[in-house]
């Protein structure tokens, strides 16, 4: 299971900016400051994109939290395109200047994951994650790449446990994730809003009525 544990950048960052420090000081060295001011230009902003913030998860119960940073695009009802539900569709849209960590939008366990390349139009390739909580409340992150889908790297596989706010995965580039929960659920956020990972909670699971199924296509 990938921890919380405290960091500074995301492991997948350490190397490159290790390299670009190297050919920094290089450069200076060799050729003089003027010439190191493209390598230098370039580690600073490694240092922006694989930033790891802290983050705090809060304690409310039957919380949805953002598996990332960014922008809330749309908030939709529409049909659950991974399984068999009516779902409310969360958008957000991840730029170049906001933190690149995944995190899990809730405690529970991986249920199943997919890779389709024919439901949006605008994206090449989508990856899915089904996250099940102990009371049976299912919530699905589906990533929406194009060509930058290889430069993804996702630290979950089914069968394994994890935890609300747990590090899951991280995107070297921009990107758009859609946060798909049961059409009963309460949403806390609008379009537009600004929301970070881990942080910012988009809505509640909500019992009493009736359940959603969560039967894979």
């Amino acid at each position: 299971m990938s921890g919380n544990g405290n960091r500074i950048f995301a492991r997948e960052g350490i190397p490159v900016l290790l390299v670009l420090l190297i050919l920094t000081g290089a450069t200076y060295v060799w050729f003089g400051f003027p010439y190191s001011l493209f390598f230098l230009f370039l580690f600073l902003l490694g240092l922006i994109l694989f930033r790891d913030p802290q983050c705090k998860v809060p304690a409310a119960p039957l919380a949805i939290l953002s598996p990332a940073s960014g922008k809330v695009v749309s908030i939709t009802e529409t049909s659950d395109p991974w399984i068999n539900r009516a779902a409310i569709r969360i958008r957000i849209k991840i730029s170049f200047w906001d933190a690149h960590i995944l995190r899990c939008p809730t405690e529970g366990k991986v249920i199943n994951q997919w890779s389709k390349n024919d439901l949006e139009p605008e994206f090449d390739r989508q990856y899915a994650y089904l996250i099940q909580t102990d009371e049976a409340d299912g919530v699905v992150i589906a990533l929406g790449m194009n060509q930058a889908a290889k430069f993804t790297r996702m630290w979950i596989i089914p069968g394994e446990r994890v935890g609300q706010g747990q590090r899951c995965g991280f995107l070297y580039v921009s990107g758009v994730i859609d946060v798909y929960i049961s059409a009963n659920s309460r949403v806390n956020i609008n379009p537009g809003q600004k929301i970070e990972s881990g942080t910012s909670m988009l809505g509640f699971f909500v019992h009493g009525k009736q359940a959603s199924s969560i039967t894979p296509q």
